[in-house]
């Protein structure tokens, strides 16, 4: 996992709610949790969008089986 080490400007409010709402303890770790939420929620709203769209293909029984066969 590739990190980097940055000086920013945080709201202390801001932080401690994050915190409290994300249970998290420290800027570190909050920052982190934060940012994994907001990436999560984005790919979710992509998936919610290919269902609404009909975009998302679902695998039909025939793909079931293939993927049940034994490999080797």
């Amino acid at each position: 996992m590739a990190t980097r080490k940055t000086t920013v400007e945080v709201d202390e409010r801001e932080l401690s709610e994050a915190a409290r709402n994300l249970g998290t303890r420290g800027i570190k770790e909050t920052v982190n949790s934060a940012l994994r939420d907001v990436n999560r929620r984005a790919a979710l709203s992509r998936a919610a969008s290919y269902v609404r769209e009909g975009r998302l293909r679902l695998p039909d029984e025939t793909i079931w089986a293939r993927w049940r066969e034994p490999r080797g």
